[in-house]
């Protein structure tokens, strides 16, 4: 799952308590300011490939690794690398 699409899924879940008034009144400043980060952040357009990713599958064909595996293994080190 990409961030977006884990975003979004946030955003829909907040959205659904607070319109069953599920929030409790007292964070009801910090789920509105959650909504327009989520809206904010969903809005920005995709961003490109870290070099360092092209750095890192070029790296790895060098070393013998399929192209298609050497672009999988350099994705799940960049969501490694931005969840770490």
């Amino acid at each position: 799952m990409t961030n977006k699409e884990v975003m979004q899924q946030a955003l829909i879940c907040i959205e659904r308590c607070n319109a069953h008034g599920w929030i409790l009144a007292d964070y009801e400043d910090e789920v509105e300011s959650a909504i327009t980060a989520l809206r904010e952040a969903l809005a920005q357009p995709e961003q490109e490939p870290a070099p360092w990713r092209d750095m890192v599958v070029a790296t790895l064909v060098r070393e013998g690794i399929d192209k298609h595996r050497a672009r999988e293994l350099a994705d799940h080190f960049a969501a490694e690398r931005n969840n770490g």
